[in-house]
């Protein structure tokens, strides 16, 4: 009910506006009439149309008119006669308005010859004007129904592209799985003969990581905390292959630890900072995780030291990165990858903070 108030409101005060623009209307043609009289008969004549209007509003809403169709002739047809009708008996009973308290305020006798002279002429003046009023209660109907057909067209259409993106993000969430587990069983392998406790270690950490993975909700958004948390349990898979040689700094102000950012978006910059910039240095090198908030946008950081980028190496887990961030933030994201060969990669992130999607816990 309370949805309806604000419209059923615009109806009847339109017709409250038309009974005194046509009250104005009748005192320039009788300019000694009384005002206050003037008025009273224009705001019964135009709330009894108002009335009688109900009825059009009920029959378009039983049988409305669904395109310009032949096939629609009969319900163009009916809703032309009805506001005929309507705006014929409308006009009778202003008629009828107009006599009596017109007669009363003139001191005009009401007789039945008076009643047939003058109905021709009321209906000669007015009824055509009636008559649009009357079409403008089934147009304006007509146009309320397919503005709101249109929008709920426009919701709908909005809830199916977040259904699909959220359907490409899964999908592309999918894909890093494998991915990730080829090259940490590929890991595991090389470490088999040369160091059979690491390898053995390497499993155990594995399996609860993928434990972990798999109880997740399945959120597009995470808060950074948690992001975090599951960067830090793959690192310590890593850090049994890299021993001494893998050094980890991490500089992220708390403040920042609820912020949202899309899930498992980090994994695949760190795991392409160790396998292409740090394992095949002996010396191994430094990775370093930094976050700040710039603005209204929170920037992450993974840079290491190692063998620097190289154009054309992009492989899955960037590709994989890029359009799951087209998907989620629509182009006003920036992701920013510098190297140089030798002295290492900079990769950085830029996120809006507010996202059209919230964080799961």
């Amino acid at each position: 009910m309370e949805s309806l108030r604000p419209r059923w409101g615009w109806y009847w005060g339109i017709w409250v506006l038309l009974g005194l623009y046509m009250a104005t209307w009748d005192l320039a043609m009788y300019p000694s009439a009384s005002i206050p009289q003037l008025l009273l008969i224009n705001l019964l004549q135009n709330g009894t149309w108002g009335l009688l209007g109900l009825f059009l509003v009920w029959l378009a809403n039983r049988r409305p008119i669904e395109s310009f169709a032949w096939s629609q002739w009969r319900t163009w047809c009916m809703h032309l006669l009805a506001s005929v009708l309507v705006a014929a008996l409308g006009l009778f009973l202003a008629y009828l308005i107009s006599l009596y308290f017109g007669s009363r305020e003139w001191k005009e006798p009401l007789s039945l010859d008076m009643f047939r002279k003058g109905l021709p002429r009321f209906y000669r003046a007015y009824f055509h004007t009636n008559l649009l009023f009357m079409w403008a209660v089934v147009a304006a109907f007509h146009g309320l129904r397919i503005y709101r057909k249109y929008k709920a067209r426009e919701v709908e259409a909005a809830r199916l592209e977040t259904r699909f993106a959220e359907a490409q993000n899964l999908a592309l969430r999918m894909q890093l799985q494998p991915h990730f587990l080829f090259n940490t069983l590929n890991s595991i392998s090389a470490l088999v003969h040369a160091n059979p406790d690491g390898a053995d270690e390497m499993i155990s950490r594995l399996g609860d990581f993928l434990r972990t993975t798999l109880d997740a909700p399945p959120d597009q958004m995470v808060p950074l905390r948690r992001e975090l948390a599951f960067i830090q349990d793959y690192l310590a898979i890593e850090q049994i292959r890299f021993q001494d040689r893998l050094r980890v700094v991490s500089d992220i102000p708390a403040d920042l630890m609820s912020l949202p950012v899309p899930s498992f978006i980090l994994q695949p910059l760190v795991e392409n900072a160790l396998k292409h910039g740090l394992a095949d240095r002996p010396q191994g090198g430094t990775l370093r995780l930094r976050a700040r908030r710039d603005s209204d946008h929170l920037v992450l950081e993974v840079q290491d030291d190692g063998e620097g980028y190289l154009p054309g190496r992009e492989g899955v887990g960037l590709a994989n990165v890029r359009s799951r961030l087209g998907l989620l933030y629509k182009g006003r994201h920036q992701l920013d990858i510098l190297g140089l060969p030798g002295r290492g990669t900079l990769v950085s992130l830029r996120l809006p903070v507010n996202p059209d999607v919230e964080a799961g816990s």
